[in-house]
């Protein structure tokens, strides 16, 4: 019975955030629908005891559908479009192996395991709540610890989207700068784009543009995180098999491919919005799982972790986009 009401709550709060972000749309609010999910799925499960049975079983049957089918929504050749140029493509590289390199070494010195760093790094350089999403799994990620990385990443990214157009004018960048600036380090591609759009019309491209780019970087990620994570576990004594990486992982692979070269648009796109629709109530599950207690264990280490790195790729960035000018 706890399942069937974990799995109706799971489903009517999708509906909600949907609904909710639809409305926030149309007054020039963009959060997103998936924040909004994984907020309203955290507030339920505070609410209504034993959320979290059903809550896991949504996570299993959503988990695998939804990360094949978000493979639609890559375009391979949008990391060298050409409205991003060099040093565009420079900034976006950059950022994003500072968003590894900080996360790994603070990580390791705040005694974080290699799989919440790496899914915490995943999830600053690439985008946010679906890059976490993609990896966790390869990286075997309980649902709690899930839930606590895409918390504290959405509460980064809301702080960036809210700084970067503020110090993009304080530090007198022009617009192009400033829409690479935006588009290589907030975390979601809907913050991304409208932190773009309250710079200039010129910054709104660039900003999107740099941050598909670094989405286009998933197709990397998301096998190599679970490569790792064998290989952690082969060198803790576990055996490695290849059957111990998600099947998905190379359905991943498979769908950006066909998406960037053998599939028409339309079809793709497509594809790629019932991924996005399956998001909601997979993140509206991990929501169940944002916790008191888990916060209260986890949520500390990995803020210090996540905001440091956060520093660390505006500066970065900022330095790139200084010195490649």
């Amino acid at each position: 019975m706890s399942r069937k009401i974990g799995i109706i709550c799971s489903i009517i709060i999708s509906i909600i955030a949907y609904s909710m972000n639809n409305v926030f749309i149309d007054l020039d609010i963009k959060i997103g629908a998936s924040t909004l999910a994984l907020i309203l799925g955290a507030l339920s499960a505070n609410l209504v005891p034993n959320i979290e049975k059903g809550g896991k079983w949504m996570i299993k049957i959503m988990m695998p559908l939804a990360i094949i089918l978000l493979g639609f929504a890559l375009n391979l050749t949008s990391f060298f479009g050409s409205d991003i140029g060099y040093l565009g493509l420079i900034v976006v590289i950059i950022t994003a192996i500072t968003s590894f390199m900080a996360c790994y070494f603070i990580g390791k010195y705040m005694k974080l395991d290699l799989e919440t760093s790496l899914a915490l790094g995943t999830g600053g350089a690439i985008c946010g709540n679906s890059a976490v999403i993609a990896v966790s799994p390869g990286l075997k990620l309980k649902e709690e610890k899930v839930g606590v990385i895409l918390a504290i990443i959405n509460l980064l990214g809301l702080i960036t989207f809210f700084i970067i157009p503020v110090l993009s004018k304080l530090l007198n960048l022009t617009e192009e700068q400033a829409g690479i600036w935006a588009g290589s380090v907030i975390h979601a591609v809907p913050q991304a784009i409208a932190a773009g759009e309250s710079i200039g019309p010129e910054a709104i491209v660039i900003a999107t543009t740099a941050k598909l780019s670094r989405v286009s970087l998933l197709v990397i990620i998301v096998p190599l995180c679970a490569i790792i994570a064998n290989n952690k576990a082969k060198l803790e004594g576990e055996k490695f098999k290849i059957g111990t990486i998600p099947y998905f992982v190379p359905g991943f692979i498979i769908t950006a491919i066909l998406s960037t070269w053998f599939m028409p648009t339309e079809i793709s796109n497509q594809l790629a919005s019932i991924g996005k629709i399956l998001l909601l109530p997979l993140l509206t599950s991990v929501g169940f799982f944002i916790n008191k207690e888990s916060m209260k264990d986890a949520g500390g280490p990995v803020l210090i972790v996540g905001l440091i790195a956060t520093v660390c790729m505006l500066i970065s960035s900022y330095l790139a986009i200084v010195i490649f000018s």
